[in-house]
This record gives C-alpha cells, structure tokens and sequence, in this order.
C-alpha cells in the first residue's frame, strides 16, 4: 500500500513537470532611444543620446515619442516567428516580431534584444526594401 501511494505521487509528479512549459516571451519593456535607422537605399542615419526620439513599452502597451511628444500609442505583443529570411542575418537570429494593435496581417517587424540595445529589421534587403532600426535602452521597464 505504501509503494503504491510513493508510485502514485511520484507519478503525479513527473506529470506535472513534464507539463511545466517555460515562458521564453521576449520582453522589450522599458525605454529605448533610437540610435540608428537605415531604410531602404538611404544610408545609415545616426542619432546621438538625448535625441528624445524614445519608445516606450510596458507589458503589453507602446507609446511612441518625438522631440518629447507622444505621436502615437496603443498596444503590442510580441510573438515567436521564425520566418525572418535575410542574407545580411544569420539563422536563429530574429526569432521573434512584434505585432501593433492586434494587426497580426500586416508588415511583419522582427525584433532582437542584444545587451541595451532593441533592434526592429523589416522588408526585403534583397530588393533595397529592408528596414533596420536601432535602439538603446534607456530605462528599464516594470
């Protein structure tokens, strides 16, 4: 009897670890400065610290700001995707991209999180139509 309720509970235990799933969510909350935009064939823009040119993010909302001024706002998420497909990126890079206002069909922004700094690659490099924009964090979010 007491070998059975040890196997039963042992049982049950390795159940429940073996469901246990880890949350590998990328979270981007806080705020970021832009440091560098380069957009299609224009060459690469930089922006020195105190630009105010910020992004702000909490678990689940943005807002956008330019020279101090909100511009726009609403909410995000960010998802799993591995679709990215660049030569300039190599693989098992940008994994993930960030869907605005619940906006799931369109552009498809790709995101990476190295150290401070939030990068956003979008588009096509391959026809002149990518879009990589950098970021550093300025504030950690809550």
């Amino acid at each position: 009897m007491r070998n059975t309720i040890l196997a039963t509970g042992l049982g049950v235990l390795l159940l429940l670890c073996g469901s246990c799933k880890k949350d590998y969510s990328l979270s981007i909350a806080g705020t970021w400065e832009i440091r560098s935009a380069q957009n299609s064939m224009i060459p690469t823009i930089s922006y020195p610290p105190g630009n105010d040119s910020l992004l702000k993010f909490t678990n689940t909302t943005y807002a956008v700001y330019s020279k101090g001024q909100m511009i726009k706002s609403g909410t995000y998420r960010v998802v799993e995707d591995h679709s990215f497909n660049a030569l300039s990126v190599s693989s098992g890079q940008f994994t993930h991209r960030i869907i605005y206002d619940g906006n799931s069909g369109g552009y498809k922004i790709f995101l990476q999180v190295t150290g401070n700094e939030l990068r956003f690659l979008a588009g096509d490099f391959s026809v002149d139509g990518g879009s990589d924009v950098r970021y550093e964090r300025t504030e950690m979010g809550m």
